[in-house]
């Protein structure tokens, strides 16, 4: 079998199969005497079924199916052979004539390709800006305030403020504000007034005494949200369906936090064993929010650099009629008016997607289990840091980084994270750095 390419342009080739019947009649008369093997037919033994039979019913299938084996075959092999970058998938020519296998001696086939755009890339030429955001007094005071409300210890008290956790009995009030007969109470009730999304309804709280009541609207300081009403007033929540009333909250027990005491026991606690003086506690925090901050810093990084090479490389030519051509075949209810629409936006990030690639190829970046390990734990520590939870065990940790690496879908996530992370890495040692601090301010200004 010869293969032919012809260039039509530079990011558009037809490659050209001519195949001949030697070049697949020795596979067809292998699959048929395999098919005689396996076929089962009333009257015949298995594996006795006429030759001439099988080949009447079965040969034109399966020389079709030998066919398409060889044509793919030949045609990838080339592809890889030659090192094409080949966008989307090769597709048939439209000027393509039909062929009848179970007739044809010999006939040519011919495939679209769509070549990636060739283009140049120098990264030590880029120069990138990198943010490093100071780390303000406010910030310092933010996270010392935290540490010394987690760190304390839960006291009893007589009058609540709006961070407490107040406990005590609800009732359903009547529209004269007495308690409703028959309304909705419970008992053991507890509400958080920080978490009011109503400032109203919290300062109602703010100064109540023990043994006193409340009376306040639920509803109001819940923005209506069905679930926390349904947990206050301890209902379902299809039995406290359109609730708007007024309760009398009548509190018997307010429990404060009391913060630690700036003393060596709570800076041990804090940062471990090693920080025993409010100088070496002080400094912990300022290098736990710059290490916070520098995850801000790496993704506008991310997003700077991306658009420095974006601009290097300039606006490609992609085969435009080609890719378009592939894509609508690729998804039959594709919109085409929708495509013309979003096919800028798709070739952005198809120079982008490109522009990795080459940096893989020309920097030798190789992915391992132990990269796409390390980027599950990463992802498993950021999710637990959202629920307040640190420094989770190694043998839990263990656990849930080898369940998303069985998961096929999370699995190609990872793979996907950390080779991102890996090219970005590449990319930050060899473009020039043009580093500047700013405030928090000025970083999120860059953001509106």
């Amino acid at each position: 079998m010869k293969v032919t390419k012809k260039v039509v342009d530079d990011v558009n080739i037809v490659l050209e199969l001519d195949i001949e019947k030697a070049d697949y009649a020795e596979a067809v008369e292998k699959e048929l005497k395999d098919a005689r093997k396996r076929i089962q037919m009333p009257g015949f033994r298995k594996g006795m079924v006429p030759a001439g039979m099988v080949k009447k019913m079965y040969g034109q299938q399966i020389t079709v199916d030998e066919v398409n084996k060889l044509i793919n075959k030949s045609m990838y092999d080339y592809i890889a052979e030659n090192k094409l970058n080949v966008l989307g998938e090769p597709m048939v020519s439209e000027d393509m004539q039909p062929v009848d296998f179970a007739t044809a001696e010999q006939f040519t086939v011919k495939f679209d390709l769509a070549i990636a755009p060739e283009f140049e890339l120098k990264l030590d030429g880029a120069k990138v800006p990198y943010y490093t955001i100071k780390v303000s007094d406010k910030m310092v005071d933010e996270q010392v305030e935290g540490l010394r409300n987690r760190f304390g210890e839960v006291v009893s008290a007589d009058e609540a403020t709006a961070d407490d956790v107040i406990k005590g009995n609800i009732a359903e009030l009547d529209e004269a504000g007495n308690i409703k007969e028959g309304g909705i109470e419970a008992e053991n009730a507890t509400v958080l007034p920080r978490f009011f999304q109503n400032d109203d309804e919290k300062k109602k709280f703010e100064g109540a005494k023990k043994l006193s009541s409340v009376d306040f609207n639920p509803a109001a300081a819940y923005n209506n949200n069905q679930s926390e009403l349904a947990s206050l007033l301890q209902k379902k929540q299809e039995e406290i369906a359109g609730i708007t009333a007024n309760f009398r909250f009548s509190i018997t027990e307010i429990s404060h936090r009391k913060q630690a005491e700036m003393n060596e026991e709570f800076f041990t606690m804090a940062y471990g064993e090693d920080c025993t003086t409010e100088e070496a506690f002080m400094a912990k925090v300022k290098e736990y929010i710059a290490g916070q901050l520098a995850a801000n810093s790496e993704y506008k990084f991310s997003v700077d650099a991306k658009e420095a090479l974006m601009k290097q490389v300039g606006k490609l030519t992609f085969p435009e009629k080609a890719l378009k051509k592939w894509l609508l075949a690729r998804d039959e209810k594709r919109d085409e008016k929708k495509l013309d629409e979003d096919f800028p936006r798709m070739m952005e990030d198809l120079t982008w997607q490109l522009i990795e690639e080459k940096i893989v190829a020309d920097k030798g970046i190789q992915l391992s289990d132990e990269d796409m390990r390390n980027e599950a734990r990463e992802m498993v520590n950021l999710q637990m840091a959202q629920y307040g939870m640190s420094g989770l065990p190694e043998e839990y940790l263990k656990t849930y980084v080898d369940s998303m690496m069985k998961d096929e879908k999370q699995r190609a996530q990872l793979r996907d994270n950390a080779m991102s992370r890996k090219i970005m890495a590449e990319i930050k040692n060899a473009v020039k750095l043009q580093k500047k601090e700013v405030s928090m301010e000025e970083f999120q200004e860059f953001f509106k």
